[in-house]
């Protein structure tokens, strides 16, 4: 039975070219961006999913006031003894330090001369594989950083270090890490490769009890520095949260100075398999994605398959004229409605068949440019990839009942003698229900040209926005102590009469860096302190990124006349109450901490968004930079379009302050637009989707006229006949669509409208929702419709009318 049910089938699809290709297009475009769409929703969702026990490992961050004045990824020294005290629901706590950039050279192997400069490299507690039971190809887990001359690699950093080698030969050799006081350690263990889909990877790891000594068993509670991490099950996390709040408030917050922004001081606890998607704080290992993006995605992703079942429906009720003889001959002839059913049901499996087996090879295909979109490296794994092994046989299943089960019961209830008879008429309720269908493709697909073009809008405003600094030009080196405090001005000197170099600027902190260390601030006679940003800079630091001096004065040239001034920005002087008079105020720094000071104000700079465009301007204080020495930023503004030969000169100067270290830098634009590779990433998929959405809306109107303008061929003869124009015959046949896409403008506008501003709810600084987009996007959608209304049925406007009367 169904083999004849097949059969049948395929000599119907065969005679109908036209309807075949129409839905064959249609389910293939939409199941090819479905499956590429969800390919990426489970990239993105399975982070750190990927060694065992990972529900029960979770990162403890830090809040100040009230969240906007500062939340940070990181956690103070003293959290992770007092947690393993005071909380015997956690089995482990291991914290991380990411302190600055090493210099190696191994001892040995192909590579022994080369110098590496090595950024991904973590200061960790020897409990770190307790808690992340990662996998160690080679080595003792156990003892792998029980002592201060083992070092744990990745397998990538043995190959480049030693070759082709296996991690079994990597263990146990030497290699020699810093610059000025080289330090020989030993490779204790050897483990896999941290897979892209993790909140942070690391290259090396390192136990070093002189850094415990002077960070991890450091007893303040102000200086969030450490990246905290607890094992414990995932069903205890609501009373480890609560015990938590309890040692805030009986350990830090006494602890800390009596201030608004300190009583409010919290500790969260997130698990790591949410990081990605919900956690945007400062000092974040890496750029994470949105939850809500997610959402969008995935609700796009099924509307997009949502309108290619749409079309199919529509084509099969609309040419229920051209098959009513059919289904009346089969029931004459005995056919059960259920055989019926089971006929058309089997036509769009054999269609959903098709289109899928094409979209495999679509997505294969595409799976390259796919990720140059995304930025990601996905791989289409067909027999490996447990969700679309499962994916496939449900969207048939799914796609064959959404897009063939009301055209089968429609089709199949037709009454043999009204077709006989030719009295049967396709139906009103019919033909309202597809132009619902019609309305419904048409509204998603303007829904979704309006949001593509306010999201480019959002990320070209921007892309092109003023800072309220220059970002361009601007090579960023980072400087771990090669041009030492001594040597800051003898660097600067080699650039004085440069054609290349404009200004040079040492400073700790740069815009965009999401790792600004915090301060307290008060007034020597006020107990009230104000978290703030606080980063220093030399002299050079206001002209190289063209800051605007609104009061005062910039730092002197002179080395250490400036000691103790700072510079403050607007918000600052707001949130000190000394707005209308800054200039010559004194401030402390970090009352009753070790590193207290006062400090006078002697500039006040306009606001700038040193950080994402998602956040408020905050207050920030730039202190003299005078004898600093741990790692800092040297910012340096190239001349022109000088780029390259800029950056070759720097080299020059650098290899004569340090010959065996590689100068590590990179370009502040480009890390400018890695703070919002995300919202990139939206952009791009949105483009590709709503591509998919109007083509699929296209060809559905594309058939739905040319099986309306079949049925009516004769009425169109007959009013050529009777001197009908041709303009006033394709008024005649388009009126009732152009009804059908207001409507749908009525209905996307305000739906968008809704959208958007839900999205940009989530920017500080944003662009406006202007109507000219709305009107833009309407039009757009009017011509598509037209255009293709148009080419269908301008060969039977043109067509002679005798030939189509002359069988009458």
């Amino acid at each position: 039975m169904w083999k004849n049910y097949l059969k049948i089938g395929w000599r119907v699809l065969k005679k109908n070219r036209l309807y075949t290709i129409l839905n064959v297009l249609g389910l293939t475009m939409g199941i090819s961006g479905f499956l590429m769409i969800m390919l990426f929703i489970q990239d993105e969702v399975n982070y750190d999913n990927f060694y065992p026990e990972s529900e029960s490992v979770f990162r403890i961050t830090s809040h100040w006031g009230d969240y906007s004045t500062g939340s940070f990824a990181t956690a103070p020294p003293p959290l992770g003894p007092r947690i393993q005290a005071d909380i015997p629901e956690v089995e482990a706590i291991t914290r991380l330090l990411k302190w600055n950039d090493f210099t190696i050279q191994p001892g040995s192997g192909q590579n022994k001369e080369q110098v590496f400069r090595e950024e991904s490299v973590y200061y960790a507690e020897p409990n770190f594989f307790i808690v992340f039971d990662l996998n160690v190809l080679a080595g003792n887990k156990e003892k792998a950083l029980s002592d201060s001359k083992s070092v744990v690699i990745t397998e990538s950093l043995g190959r480049k270090y030693f070759g082709d080698v296996s991690p079994q030969e990597m263990v146990g050799k030497p290699i020699i890490m810093g610059s000025n006081n080289p330090d020989l350690k030993q490779i204790s263990a050897v483990v896999e490769d941290i897979p892209a889909q993790s909140h942070f990877h690391f290259d090396m790891l390192v136990y070093e009890p002189g850094m415990n000594a002077e960070i991890f068993d450091m007893d303040s509670w102000s200086w969030s520095i450490l990246y905290t991490y607890a094992k414990f099950p995932k069903e205890k996390q609501r009373v480890v949260g609560e015990k938590l709040d309890h040692l805030v408030a009986t350990y830090i917050i006494p602890s800390l100075e009596a201030g608004e922004e300190n009583s409010n001081y919290n500790l969260k606890v997130m698990s790591v398999q949410d990081i990605h998607l919900n956690s945007h704080l400062l000092r974040e290992h890496e750029s994470n994605a949105y939850q809500s993006n997610i959402y969008i995605f995935s609700l796009v992703a099924a509307f997009v398959l949502l309108l290619a079942c749409i079309n199919f429906m529509n084509l099969a009720t609309a040419k229920a004229g051209l098959r009513s003889m059919e289904v009346g001959v089969r029931k004459v002839m005995g056919s059960q409605k259920s055989q019926l059913i089971y006929q058309f049901l089997t036509e769009a499996l054999i269609l959903v068949l098709i289109s899928m087996a094409i979209s495999l090879v679509i997505v294969a295909l595409s799976n390259e440019p796919f990720n140059q979109l995304t930025g990601k490296n996905l791989q289409f794994n067909l027999l490996t990839n447990e969700m679309i092994l499962w994916m496939i046989p449900a969207l048939v299943v799914i796609l064959t009942l959404l897009s063939g089960f009301y055209p089968a019961f429609y089709l199949s209830s037709f009454k043999p003698l009204q077709i006989i008879k030719r009295q049967l008429s396709v139906g009103k309720n019919s033909h309202n229900f597809r132009n619902g269908l019609v309305v419904f493709q048409f509204a998603t697909s303007l829904t979704l040209i309006i949001c593509t073009l306010l999201v480019q809008r959002q990320m070209s405003f921007i892309q092109n926005s003023d800072p309220g600094f220059d970002r361009d030009q601007l090579v960023i080196i980072h400087n771990d102590g090669e041009i030492q405090n001594s040597q800051r001005d003898d660097f600067k000197g080699h650039f004085v009469s440069s054609s290349n170099v404009q200004s040079l600027s040492f400073s700790t902190g740069i815009p965009m860096s999401g790792s600004f260390q915090m301060r307290s601030f008060n007034f020597p006679t006020s107990d009230m302190e104000h978290g703030m940003n606080w980063y220093e800079a030399d002299a050079s630091y206001l002209d190289t990124y063209q800051f605007k001096l609104l009061e005062g004065r910039n730092f002197g040239q002179t080395s250490g006349a400036d000691q103790n001034k700072v510079i403050i920005n607007e918000m600052a002087a707001k949130q000190l109450g000394i707005a209308d008079d800054p200039i010559g105020q004194l401030v402390v720094k970090n009352a009753g901490e070790n590193d207290e000071a006062t400090l006078e104000v002697i500039g006040l700079v306009e606001d700038f968004n040193f950080e994402s465009f998602r956040n408020e301007i905050k207050p920030l204080v730039i202190e003299y930079m005078y004898d600093y020495f741990l790692r800092d930023y040297i910012s340096v503004k190239i001349q022109g379009g000088n780029i390259e030969a800029g950056v070759d000169e720097l080299n020059v100067a650098w290899k004569q302050f340090e010959p065996r270290v590689p100068m590590n830098y990179s370009f502040l634009d480009e890390d400018f637009g890695r703070v919002y590779q995300s919202e990139m990433k939206m952009a791009n998929l949105l483009q590709v989707l709503t591509g998919i959405s109007i083509l699929i809306a296209c060809l559905g109107l594309f058939g739905l006229t040319a099986y309306t303008t079949e049925l009516r061929n004769k009425e169109i003869g007959i009013r050529k006949v009777f001197g009908a124009t041709m303009s006033e015959i394709f008024l005649l046949l388009s009126a009732s669509y152009f009804k059908l896409i207001l409507i749908s403008i009525l209905i996307a506008v305000p739906l968008a409208l809704v959208f958007m501003q839900r999205w940009l709810e989530d920017f500080a600084y944003k662009t406006g929702i202007e109507i000219w987009v709305f009107v833009l996007a309407s039009l757009a959608c009017f011509g598509l419709a037209l255009a293709t209304i148009f080419f269908q049925t301008y060969k039977s406007i043109r067509a002679n009318p005798v030939n189509i009367l002359k069988s009458e």
